[in-house]
């Protein structure tokens, strides 16, 4: 695509559709995936599908420390990837975003399709 009206258009297209609140959330939302333990996290949440994962249950499966655990949750939390539900002493979590569901969904059929072609 070449000139400056075709790239108009392309920026057109992406305004029309975007907010600058849009992108704020977007970049937000990224950041927060954007860390080795957080795709762990998520990952684990993302396998136990609608069950809860207590941060117990995640210091446990990852060998990391409680709070450790609990400030990368708080920030994914925030990004409004994950809800938490308060259980007696527990704390547990679930996946809430349906783009992470389906971002994470990618990275496990993309991890499958890597390893097919290694072997």
């Amino acid at each position: 695509m070449e000139g400056k009206d075709n790239l108009r258009v392309l920026i057109e297209v992406v305004e029309q559709n975007f907010t600058e609140e849009d992108f704020e959330i977007l970049a937000t939302f990224f950041k927060a995936f954007a860390h080795p333990l957080r795709l762990k996290i998520l990952l684990i949440l993302y396998t136990a599908k609608d069950k809860k994962v207590c941060v117990s249950n995640i210091v446990d499966l990852l060998g990391v420390s409680q709070p450790n655990v609990s400030q990368h949750l708080f920030i994914l939390r925030s990004a409004g990837i994950v809800d938490c539900q308060r259980d007696k002493n527990f704390v547990c979590y679930t996946l809430r975003s349906r783009l992470a569901e389906k971002i994470l969904k990618l990275i496990m059929e993309e991890k499958r399709c890597i390893s097919e072609n290694e072997n």
